[in-house]
């Protein structure tokens, strides 16, 4: 049984927040959800001297929590043991992260609006910082999810990120696909045959899940597909199998924080997450990677 003892909620002030609060209750009706703390952070260094000029001593740290009082009043009904909290500090990053070890934070919930209307780079930055996993919805996302798919490469990171997606459909009476986008070594064409490489390449995945089922037979009946990545990434395989597919959810295995923050998260996930898709991608750490 999946229990989240307690979840973090990244509000910005924009349209999707409401969006967000209400998909937090869907959350919390459906899973063990102990308590959700609603967030957001007033960056200090981006109030304009007009700004200052203007509304002078204003207390906009009790403003901007009214303002989403209300929206959880509104959206939130029904919703489980919650609490807002709101800073004003420089750094939203690094404020976040603290909240998540001062709180034990388990999951973090966090919007994301298509690429016209914003870059994207909070969230990026969040995604490499917050010492936790993180659930990402984007604006155009349903909160209807009734058909999973988990990407696997075989890594610990993404075999926990599997048995964490069976336990969930297995909770909530969904379907999971799982898929494995693999490459073929192609400078050794054309000193071997293309369709033999294939051929077998699909050999070796198929044994490699064989003994994955052997060692997890709560998956062994669980479909699943493999995908050449041929010219195209393995994230850009990901997004079209997703699409072909008609899945309500992706979930991911992260394996870590790499001591350059720049290559913290992976190419597969920023590449996916820096991607329009309209469905949650659930980026998932182990209890062991957060240690």
């Amino acid at each position: 049984m999946i229990a989240i003892d307690a979840m973090m909620v990244c509000l910005d002030l924009s349209d999707i927040d409401e969006k967000l609060v209400a998909f937090t209750r869907t959350i919390c009706e459906r899973l063990a959800v102990g308590k959700v703390y609603f967030v957001h952070n007033v960056k200090t260094s981006e109030l304009s001297e007009d700004f200052r000029e203007t509304f002078g001593d204003v207390d906009l740290s009790k403003e901007v929590e009214d303002n989403i009082a209300d929206i959880v009043a509104e959206h939130f009904t029904g919703g489980c043991d919650h609490e807002i909290l709101v800073s004003e500090e420089p750094n939203t990053e690094v404020i976040m992260a603290e909240l998540v070890k001062r709180y034990k934070i388990k999951l973090t919930l966090l919007g994301k609006r298509m690429s016209d209307k914003s870059t994207g780079a909070l969230g990026t930055k969040l995604l490499r910082i917050l010492p936790c996993s993180v659930l990402v919805f984007p604006e155009t996302a349903s909160y209807k999810i009734g058909k999973v798919l988990t990407p696997i490469d075989f890594s610990d990171a993404s075999v926990h990120a599997l048995r964490l997606s069976k336990n969930l459909v297995d909770q909530l009476g969904l379907q999971l696909e799982i898929l494995h986008v693999y490459r073929l070594p192609s400078q050794y064409f054309p000193l071997i045959s293309e369709e033999k490489a294939e051929r077998k390449a699909e050999e070796l995945v198929k044994e490699r899940f064989k003994d994955l089922q052997k060692r997890h037979k709560e998956i062994a009946g669980v479909p699943y597909t493999l995908v050449r990545a041929a010219n195209k990434s393995i994230a850009e395989r990901i997004i079209i199998h997703l699409n072909k597919g008609k899945h309500d959810l992706l979930v991911l295995g992260l394996k870590g924080h790499n001591p350059i923050p720049s290559l913290s998260l992976g190419s597969v996930p920023t590449e996916i997450y820096n991607t329009d898709i309209n469905i949650p991608l659930w980026l998932v750490y182990s209890e062991e990677v957060i240690k």
